[in-house]
Protein backbone atom coordinates (compact mmCIF):
# COMPACT_ATOMS: atom_id res chain seq x y z
CA UNK A 1 0.00 0.00 0.00
CA UNK A 2 1.39 3.40 -0.92
CA UNK A 3 0.99 6.92 0.47
CA UNK A 4 -1.72 8.89 -1.22
CA UNK A 5 -0.36 11.59 -3.54
CA UNK A 6 -2.51 14.47 -4.74
CA UNK A 7 -1.61 16.76 -7.67
CA UNK A 8 -2.34 20.43 -8.25
CA UNK A 9 -0.86 22.97 -10.66
CA UNK A 10 -0.21 26.31 -9.01
CA UNK A 11 0.71 29.76 -10.20
CA UNK A 12 3.76 31.59 -8.96
CA UNK A 13 4.69 35.25 -8.74
CA UNK A 14 8.10 35.82 -10.29
CA UNK A 15 10.56 38.34 -11.67
CA UNK A 16 13.43 37.14 -13.85
CA UNK A 17 14.77 37.20 -17.36
CA UNK A 18 13.05 33.89 -18.14
CA UNK A 19 9.56 32.74 -17.26
CA UNK A 20 9.36 30.48 -14.23
CA UNK A 21 7.45 27.22 -14.77
CA UNK A 22 4.31 26.59 -12.78
CA UNK A 23 4.60 24.41 -9.72
CA UNK A 24 3.01 21.04 -9.26
CA UNK A 25 2.07 20.41 -5.66
CA UNK A 26 2.01 16.96 -4.05
CA UNK A 27 0.48 16.54 -0.59
CA UNK A 28 1.34 13.19 0.96
CA UNK A 29 -0.92 11.35 3.40
CA UNK A 30 -0.67 7.89 4.89
CA UNK A 31 -3.59 5.54 5.45
CA UNK A 32 -5.21 5.91 8.85
CA UNK A 33 -7.02 2.77 9.91
CA UNK A 34 -7.17 0.35 12.81
CA UNK A 35 -4.38 0.19 15.39
CA UNK A 36 -4.24 -2.63 17.90
CA UNK A 37 -7.44 -3.41 19.79
CA UNK A 38 -8.23 -2.83 23.45
CA UNK A 39 -7.91 -6.56 24.10
CA UNK A 40 -4.44 -6.58 22.52
CA UNK A 41 -3.40 -3.67 24.73
CA UNK A 42 -4.68 -5.63 27.70
CA UNK A 43 -2.43 -8.53 26.69
CA UNK A 44 0.53 -6.15 26.57
CA UNK A 45 -0.29 -4.96 30.09
CA UNK A 46 -0.50 -8.54 31.33
CA UNK A 47 2.93 -9.27 29.87
CA UNK A 48 4.32 -6.16 31.54
CA UNK A 49 3.00 -7.32 34.91
CA UNK A 50 4.57 -10.76 34.44
CA UNK A 51 7.86 -9.12 33.54
CA UNK A 52 7.73 -6.86 36.59
CA UNK A 53 7.18 -9.81 38.89
CA UNK A 54 10.32 -11.45 37.48
CA UNK A 55 12.29 -8.21 37.88
CA UNK A 56 11.21 -7.89 41.51
CA UNK A 57 12.66 -11.29 42.30
CA UNK A 58 16.14 -9.79 42.04
CA UNK A 59 15.25 -6.12 42.57
CA UNK A 60 12.47 -6.06 45.21
CA UNK A 61 12.38 -2.26 45.29
CA UNK A 62 12.45 -1.72 41.55
CA UNK A 63 8.92 -0.34 41.36
CA UNK A 64 8.40 1.65 44.53
CA UNK A 65 6.63 4.56 42.91
CA UNK A 66 7.85 7.96 44.02
CA UNK A 67 8.10 11.51 42.81
CA UNK A 68 6.21 13.47 40.21
CA UNK A 69 5.70 12.46 36.61
CA UNK A 70 8.79 12.86 34.39
CA UNK A 71 9.45 15.76 32.07
CA UNK A 72 10.32 14.34 28.66
CA UNK A 73 13.08 15.17 26.27
CA UNK A 74 12.32 14.56 22.60
CA UNK A 75 12.13 10.78 21.91
CA UNK A 76 13.85 10.81 18.51
CA UNK A 77 17.11 12.09 17.07
CA UNK A 78 18.96 11.75 13.74
CA UNK A 79 21.93 9.44 13.56
CA UNK A 80 25.33 10.97 14.22
CA UNK A 81 26.60 13.03 11.31
CA UNK A 82 23.23 14.00 9.82
CA UNK A 83 23.48 17.54 8.48
CA UNK A 84 20.33 17.75 6.39
CA UNK A 85 17.58 20.25 7.13
CA UNK A 86 15.03 17.80 8.54
CA UNK A 87 14.15 14.13 8.65
CA UNK A 88 10.65 13.71 10.13
CA UNK A 89 7.15 15.11 10.41
CA UNK A 90 4.50 14.72 13.12
CA UNK A 91 1.60 12.93 11.49
CA UNK A 92 -0.87 12.14 14.26
CA UNK A 93 -1.42 13.18 17.85
CA UNK A 94 -3.62 11.58 20.54
CA UNK A 95 -7.35 11.63 19.74
CA UNK A 96 -9.18 13.41 22.57
CA UNK A 97 -12.69 12.73 21.28
CA UNK A 98 -13.64 9.33 22.74
CA UNK A 99 -16.37 8.80 20.14
CA UNK A 100 -14.80 6.86 17.25
CA UNK A 101 -15.54 6.71 13.54
CA UNK A 102 -14.60 10.17 12.30
CA UNK A 103 -14.87 12.30 15.43
CA UNK A 104 -11.40 13.84 15.73
CA UNK A 105 -9.90 16.21 18.30
CA UNK A 106 -6.25 16.77 19.15
CA UNK A 107 -4.84 18.67 22.13
CA UNK A 108 -4.93 21.99 20.22
CA UNK A 109 -8.58 21.45 19.19
CA UNK A 110 -7.54 20.53 15.65
CA UNK A 111 -7.88 17.25 13.78
CA UNK A 112 -4.26 16.09 13.46
CA UNK A 113 -5.20 12.62 14.67
CA UNK A 114 -7.39 9.73 13.58
CA UNK A 115 -9.79 7.03 14.72
CA UNK A 116 -11.59 4.10 13.16
CA UNK A 117 -14.92 2.34 13.54
CA UNK A 118 -14.36 1.27 17.14
CA UNK A 119 -11.17 2.89 18.40
CA UNK A 120 -9.04 6.01 18.75
CA UNK A 121 -5.39 6.84 18.13
CA UNK A 122 -3.66 6.87 21.52
CA UNK A 123 -0.16 8.15 20.79
CA UNK A 124 1.95 10.55 18.76
CA UNK A 125 3.45 9.45 15.42
CA UNK A 126 6.84 10.76 14.28
CA UNK A 127 7.24 9.78 10.60
CA UNK A 128 10.41 9.70 8.51
CA UNK A 129 10.08 12.28 5.73
CA UNK A 130 11.01 12.40 2.91
CA UNK A 131 11.97 8.98 1.48
CA UNK A 132 10.82 7.05 4.58
CA UNK A 133 11.83 3.57 3.37
CA UNK A 134 15.26 4.69 2.19
CA UNK A 135 15.90 6.55 5.41
CA UNK A 136 14.72 3.58 7.44
CA UNK A 137 17.36 1.40 5.77
CA UNK A 138 19.93 4.11 6.50
CA UNK A 139 18.98 3.96 10.21
CA UNK A 140 18.37 7.70 10.16
CA UNK A 141 15.74 8.04 12.92
CA UNK A 142 17.07 6.92 16.29
CA UNK A 143 14.60 6.43 19.13
CA UNK A 144 15.86 7.50 22.55
CA UNK A 145 14.45 7.31 26.05
CA UNK A 146 12.38 10.42 26.77
CA UNK A 147 12.94 9.90 30.51
CA UNK A 148 14.94 7.51 32.71
CA UNK A 149 13.34 4.25 33.79
CA UNK A 150 13.30 0.47 33.71
CA UNK A 151 12.61 -1.63 30.62
CA UNK A 152 9.44 -3.61 31.41
CA UNK A 153 8.85 -5.05 27.92
CA UNK A 154 11.00 -5.56 24.84
CA UNK A 155 10.07 -7.14 21.52
CA UNK A 156 12.15 -7.76 18.42
CA UNK A 157 12.42 -10.12 15.47
CA UNK A 158 9.13 -9.14 13.82
CA UNK A 159 8.71 -8.13 10.18
CA UNK A 160 9.43 -4.41 9.81
CA UNK A 161 8.20 -3.46 6.31
CA UNK A 162 4.47 -3.55 6.99
CA UNK A 163 2.11 -1.48 4.86
CA UNK A 164 -1.21 -2.03 6.63
CA UNK A 165 -2.91 -0.86 9.79
CA UNK A 166 -4.88 -4.00 10.60
CA UNK A 167 -4.43 -4.54 14.32
CA UNK A 168 -1.21 -6.51 13.80
CA UNK A 169 0.19 -7.00 17.34
CA UNK A 170 3.65 -8.14 16.17
CA UNK A 171 5.50 -4.91 16.80
CA UNK A 172 9.13 -4.39 17.72
CA UNK A 173 9.74 -1.94 20.51
CA UNK A 174 10.42 -1.01 24.11
CA UNK A 175 8.22 -0.09 27.07
CA UNK A 176 9.85 1.89 29.87
CA UNK A 177 8.41 2.46 33.36
CA UNK A 178 9.50 5.64 35.11
CA UNK A 179 10.15 6.22 38.80
CA UNK A 180 6.64 7.55 39.44
CA UNK A 181 5.03 4.47 37.84
CA UNK A 182 4.12 6.07 34.53
CA UNK A 183 5.05 4.28 31.32
CA UNK A 184 6.23 5.23 27.83
CA UNK A 185 5.48 2.80 24.99
CA UNK A 186 7.84 3.07 22.00
CA UNK A 187 6.60 1.01 19.03
CA UNK A 188 7.26 -0.02 15.39
CA UNK A 189 11.05 -0.44 15.57
CA UNK A 190 13.15 -1.81 12.75
CA UNK A 191 13.90 -5.52 13.15
CA UNK A 192 17.27 -5.88 14.89
CA UNK A 193 17.55 -2.12 15.37
CA UNK A 194 17.05 -2.21 19.12
CA UNK A 195 19.09 -1.74 22.27
CA UNK A 196 21.05 -4.71 23.56
CA UNK A 197 19.64 -4.05 27.03
CA UNK A 198 16.99 -6.45 28.27
CA UNK A 199 13.85 -6.38 30.39
CA UNK A 200 14.78 -5.32 33.91
CA UNK A 201 17.68 -3.11 32.94
CA UNK A 202 17.54 0.67 33.35
CA UNK A 203 17.97 3.38 30.75
CA UNK A 204 18.89 7.04 31.11
CA UNK A 205 17.15 9.94 29.43
CA UNK A 206 18.49 10.26 25.90
CA UNK A 207 19.80 6.69 25.79
CA UNK A 208 19.47 4.82 22.50
CA UNK A 209 16.49 2.46 22.35
CA UNK A 210 16.18 1.56 18.68
CA UNK A 211 15.69 2.51 15.03
CA UNK A 212 12.37 3.58 13.54
CA UNK A 213 10.73 0.94 11.33
CA UNK A 214 7.31 -0.26 10.23
CA UNK A 215 6.68 -3.34 12.36
CA UNK A 216 3.25 -4.25 13.71
CA UNK A 217 0.17 -2.28 12.66
CA UNK A 218 1.93 0.33 10.52
CA UNK A 219 1.99 1.79 7.00
CA UNK A 220 5.24 3.78 7.10
CA UNK A 221 8.47 3.83 9.13
CA UNK A 222 7.80 5.87 12.25
CA UNK A 223 7.82 5.98 16.04
CA UNK A 224 4.50 5.63 17.85
CA UNK A 225 4.96 7.23 21.31
CA UNK A 226 2.21 6.37 23.82
CA UNK A 227 2.10 7.48 27.47
CA UNK A 228 0.25 6.22 30.59
CA UNK A 229 0.27 7.75 34.05
CA UNK A 230 0.99 5.83 37.26
CA UNK A 231 -2.64 4.67 37.45
CA UNK A 232 -2.56 3.26 33.94
CA UNK A 233 -4.60 6.08 32.41
CA UNK A 234 -3.77 7.26 28.90
CA UNK A 235 -2.37 10.80 28.87
CA UNK A 236 -1.19 13.17 26.16
CA UNK A 237 2.23 14.67 26.92
CA UNK A 238 1.25 17.74 24.88
CA UNK A 239 -0.73 20.28 26.89
CA UNK A 240 -3.35 22.36 25.07
CA UNK A 241 -6.89 23.76 25.38
CA UNK A 242 -8.54 20.48 24.34
CA UNK A 243 -6.43 18.14 26.48
CA UNK A 244 -8.70 16.91 29.28
CA UNK A 245 -6.55 13.86 30.09
CA UNK A 246 -3.91 15.65 32.17
CA UNK A 247 -3.55 19.12 33.63
CA UNK A 248 -0.01 19.94 32.57
CA UNK A 249 2.56 19.28 29.88
CA UNK A 250 4.88 16.32 30.31
CA UNK A 251 7.59 17.97 28.21
CA UNK A 252 10.61 19.73 29.64
CA UNK A 253 10.15 22.06 26.65
CA UNK A 254 6.96 21.30 24.73
CA UNK A 255 7.46 21.24 20.92
CA UNK A 256 5.30 23.57 18.86
CA UNK A 257 2.08 22.29 17.30
CA UNK A 258 3.00 23.64 13.86
CA UNK A 259 6.63 23.59 12.72
CA UNK A 260 6.65 25.01 9.17
CA UNK A 261 9.98 23.92 7.72
CA UNK A 262 11.74 22.55 4.67
CA UNK A 263 13.17 19.09 5.29
CA UNK A 264 14.96 18.75 1.96
CA UNK A 265 15.45 20.49 -1.38
CA UNK A 266 17.08 18.90 -4.37
CA UNK A 267 17.44 18.66 -8.15
CA UNK A 268 16.46 15.55 -10.12
CA UNK A 269 16.91 14.08 -13.58
CA UNK A 270 13.28 12.95 -13.98
CA UNK A 271 9.74 13.65 -12.80
CA UNK A 272 9.49 10.03 -11.61
CA UNK A 273 8.78 9.67 -7.90
CA UNK A 274 8.97 6.31 -6.11
CA UNK A 275 6.24 5.77 -3.55
CA UNK A 276 5.67 2.00 -3.42
CA UNK A 277 5.16 0.98 0.18
CA UNK A 278 7.99 -1.08 1.65
CA UNK A 279 10.40 -0.42 -1.24
CA UNK A 280 13.56 1.67 -0.82
CA UNK A 281 13.04 4.75 -2.97
CA UNK A 282 15.26 5.82 -5.83
CA UNK A 283 15.50 9.58 -5.33
CA UNK A 284 16.67 10.26 -8.91
CA UNK A 285 18.74 13.14 -7.54
CA UNK A 286 21.18 14.68 -10.01
CA UNK A 287 23.84 17.35 -9.65
CA UNK A 288 25.04 17.85 -13.21
CA UNK A 289 22.91 18.77 -16.23
CA UNK A 290 23.60 19.41 -19.91
CA UNK A 291 21.68 21.38 -22.54
CA UNK A 292 18.66 19.34 -23.56
CA UNK A 293 18.21 17.82 -20.10
CA UNK A 294 15.14 18.20 -17.93
CA UNK A 295 15.88 19.62 -14.49
CA UNK A 296 13.32 18.86 -11.79
CA UNK A 297 13.57 20.99 -8.66
CA UNK A 298 11.74 19.83 -5.53
CA UNK A 299 11.10 21.27 -2.07
CA UNK A 300 10.00 18.80 0.62
CA UNK A 301 7.92 20.60 3.23
CA UNK A 302 6.86 19.87 6.77
CA UNK A 303 3.67 21.55 8.05
CA UNK A 304 3.01 23.60 4.92
CA UNK A 305 -0.04 25.76 5.60
CA UNK A 306 -2.46 27.56 3.30
CA UNK A 307 -1.06 30.78 1.78
CA UNK A 308 2.42 30.14 3.20
CA UNK A 309 5.01 31.81 0.98
CA UNK A 310 8.33 30.46 -0.24
CA UNK A 311 10.85 32.81 -1.85
CA UNK A 312 13.13 31.01 -4.32
CA UNK A 313 16.19 32.37 -6.16
CA UNK A 314 18.31 30.57 -8.76
CA UNK A 315 21.74 32.21 -9.06
CA UNK A 316 23.92 31.68 -12.09
CA UNK A 317 27.60 30.77 -11.70
CA UNK A 318 28.59 34.47 -11.76
CA UNK A 319 26.20 35.21 -8.90
CA UNK A 320 23.58 37.05 -10.94
CA UNK A 321 19.92 36.02 -10.70
CA UNK A 322 18.42 33.69 -13.29
CA UNK A 323 15.07 33.09 -11.55
CA UNK A 324 13.48 34.89 -8.64
CA UNK A 325 9.93 34.00 -7.62
CA UNK A 326 7.52 33.55 -4.74
CA UNK A 327 5.44 30.40 -4.39
CA UNK A 328 2.25 30.81 -2.32
CA UNK A 329 0.55 27.55 -1.37
CA UNK A 330 -3.25 27.65 -1.73
CA UNK A 331 -3.63 24.04 -0.60
CA UNK A 332 -5.03 22.94 2.73
CA UNK A 333 -2.64 21.97 5.51
CA UNK A 334 -0.64 18.76 5.21
CA UNK A 335 2.00 17.48 7.65
CA UNK A 336 4.19 16.54 4.67
CA UNK A 337 4.13 17.61 1.04
CA UNK A 338 6.45 18.50 -1.81
CA UNK A 339 6.32 21.11 -4.56
CA UNK A 340 8.00 20.59 -7.91
CA UNK A 341 9.18 22.79 -10.79
CA UNK A 342 10.31 21.44 -14.17
CA UNK A 343 12.93 23.30 -16.23
CA UNK A 344 14.38 22.62 -19.66
CA UNK A 345 18.11 23.29 -19.61
CA UNK A 346 19.17 24.86 -22.91
CA UNK A 347 22.13 26.71 -24.42
CA UNK A 348 21.16 29.94 -22.64
CA UNK A 349 22.11 28.39 -19.28
CA UNK A 350 25.75 29.35 -18.62
CA UNK A 351 28.18 26.58 -17.71
CA UNK A 352 29.14 26.27 -14.05
CA UNK A 353 27.67 25.78 -10.59
CA UNK A 354 24.28 27.27 -9.72
CA UNK A 355 23.18 28.14 -6.20
CA UNK A 356 19.51 27.82 -5.18
CA UNK A 357 18.48 30.00 -2.24
CA UNK A 358 15.15 29.47 -0.48
CA UNK A 359 13.44 31.45 2.30
CA UNK A 360 10.53 29.82 4.13
CA UNK A 361 9.04 30.28 7.59
CA UNK A 362 11.77 32.70 8.59
CA UNK A 363 14.56 30.23 7.76
CA UNK A 364 17.04 30.01 4.89
CA UNK A 365 17.87 26.91 2.85
CA UNK A 366 20.05 26.22 -0.15
CA UNK A 367 21.27 23.61 -2.59
CA UNK A 368 23.43 23.53 -5.72
CA UNK A 369 23.56 21.98 -9.17
CA UNK A 370 25.82 22.30 -12.19
CA UNK A 371 25.55 22.74 -15.95
CA UNK A 372 28.34 21.09 -17.95
CA UNK A 373 30.38 20.43 -14.82
CA UNK A 374 32.10 17.39 -13.38
CA UNK A 375 29.96 17.23 -10.25
CA UNK A 376 29.15 13.61 -11.06
CA UNK A 377 26.14 11.34 -11.01
CA UNK A 378 27.05 8.95 -8.18
CA UNK A 379 24.46 8.32 -5.50
CA UNK A 380 24.41 11.44 -3.34
CA UNK A 381 24.53 11.30 0.44
CA UNK A 382 24.25 14.36 2.65
CA UNK A 383 24.48 13.19 6.21
CA UNK A 384 27.91 11.84 7.13
CA UNK A 385 30.48 14.60 6.54
CA UNK A 386 31.29 17.80 8.43
CA UNK A 387 33.55 20.69 7.38
CA UNK A 388 34.97 23.28 9.78
CA UNK A 389 35.73 26.10 10.02
CA UNK A 390 33.44 27.25 7.26
CA UNK A 391 33.81 30.03 6.12
CA UNK A 392 37.59 29.84 6.25
CA UNK A 393 40.50 32.05 5.31
CA UNK A 394 43.07 29.28 5.18
CA UNK A 395 42.51 25.63 6.09
CA UNK A 396 39.47 23.40 6.62
CA UNK A 397 39.09 20.10 8.43
CA UNK A 398 36.86 17.49 6.80
CA UNK A 399 35.55 14.68 9.01
CA UNK A 400 33.49 11.69 7.90
CA UNK A 401 31.87 8.72 9.64
CA UNK A 402 33.07 6.46 6.81
CA UNK A 403 36.41 6.30 5.01
CA UNK A 404 36.83 9.04 2.42
CA UNK A 405 38.34 7.74 -0.82
CA UNK A 406 38.64 10.95 -2.81
CA UNK A 407 37.96 14.66 -2.39
CA UNK A 408 37.63 17.05 -5.30
CA UNK A 409 37.16 20.78 -4.83
CA UNK A 410 35.50 22.74 -7.67
CA UNK A 411 35.18 26.45 -8.33
CA UNK A 412 31.88 27.99 -9.43
CA UNK A 413 32.68 27.27 -13.07
CA UNK A 414 32.88 23.57 -12.30
CA UNK A 415 36.66 23.37 -12.66
CA UNK A 416 38.70 21.12 -10.37
CA UNK A 417 41.03 23.27 -8.24
CA UNK A 418 42.13 20.64 -5.73
CA UNK A 419 42.10 16.85 -5.59
CA UNK A 420 43.28 14.50 -2.86
CA UNK A 421 42.90 10.86 -1.82
CA UNK A 422 42.73 10.76 2.00
CA UNK A 423 41.76 7.09 2.57
CA UNK A 424 40.76 8.01 6.10
CA UNK A 425 38.12 9.61 8.30
CA UNK A 426 39.80 13.02 8.73
CA UNK A 427 41.83 15.36 6.54
CA UNK A 428 42.99 18.98 6.60
CA UNK A 429 42.83 20.88 3.30
CA UNK A 430 44.99 23.93 2.64
CA UNK A 431 42.97 26.47 0.65
CA UNK A 432 45.33 29.39 1.20
CA UNK A 433 46.28 29.57 -2.50
CA UNK A 434 42.68 29.81 -3.68
CA UNK A 435 40.92 33.10 -4.37
CA UNK A 436 38.07 34.25 -2.16
CA UNK A 437 34.67 32.88 -3.14
CA UNK A 438 32.46 29.79 -3.08
CA UNK A 439 33.79 26.29 -3.74
CA UNK A 440 32.23 22.84 -3.74
CA UNK A 441 33.86 19.83 -2.13
CA UNK A 442 32.72 16.48 -3.55
CA UNK A 443 33.66 13.75 -1.06
CA UNK A 444 33.55 10.17 -2.38
CA UNK A 445 33.03 7.38 0.11
CA UNK A 446 32.04 3.75 -0.52
CA UNK A 447 30.74 4.52 -4.00
CA UNK A 448 28.62 7.47 -2.90
CA UNK A 449 29.19 11.21 -2.81
CA UNK A 450 28.68 14.01 -0.31
CA UNK A 451 28.48 17.56 -1.64
CA UNK A 452 29.57 20.37 0.67
CA UNK A 453 29.90 24.08 0.04
CA UNK A 454 33.04 25.86 1.28
CA UNK A 455 33.31 29.64 1.55
CA UNK A 456 36.84 31.01 1.22
CA UNK A 457 37.16 34.48 2.76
Amino acid sequence: MKPKLLFLSLCCAFSAWAQTPEASFHPVSFEKTECISASQRAEVRQQIERNKLEIEKTRPNAFQHKGNHPLFIFPIQPKVGFSGYGYYSVNNYVDHNPTPNGNLLDFECGNRTYDWSNGNHEGTDYVLWPYPWKRMQEDLMEIVAAAPGTIVDKRDGNFDLNCLNNGNPNWNGIIVEHADGSQAWYWHFKDGGITSKNVGETVAAGEFLGIAGSSGSSVVPHLHFEIYDASGNLIDPYQGPCNTMNSDSWWAAQPDYFVPAINHLSTHSTQAFDDTCGVVENTYEELNFEPGDELVFRIFYRDLQTDAETHIIFRKPDGTIQYDWVFASPWQFYPQAYAQWNFEVDATWPDGVYNVEVEFGGNSYETIFGVNTNLGTADVIVNEVSIHPNPTSDKVNITSTSQMDKIRVYDVMGRIVLETFPNGLNIELDLSRLNSGMYLAIISSEGKQTVKKIIKE
